[in-house]
């Protein structure tokens, strides 16, 4: 676990002045956890969020809510960037 933490502290510092995207997908809020991450993400490394969830995904602005299974939402962001 300490190893992935690293690994992850140290991908998002090689990375501080670049943009930064994170796609959630699924996290829910009885576990918070990763919703965390990602709004913590969000706010000091100024990465955009998108939250994708069927049941619960709200986030503040400016980053986006999909009301979506996962595979759905990829699938409409794929279509999109082609």
């Amino acid at each position: 676990m300490q190893l992935q933490k690293t690994a992850f502290d140290q991908f998002l510092k090689q990375h501080t002045n670049q943009r930064i995207a994170v796609i959630e997908m699924g996290a829910g809020e009885a576990i918070p956890t990763i919703r965390v991450i990602s709004e913590r993400i969000g706010q000091k490394n100024g990465a955009n969020v998108i939250r994708i969830n069927p049941r619960e995904p709200e986030i503040m602005s400016p980053h986006v809510s999909l009301l979506s299974g996962a595979l759905s939402a990829l699938e409409c962001l794929h279509s999109l960037i082609k």
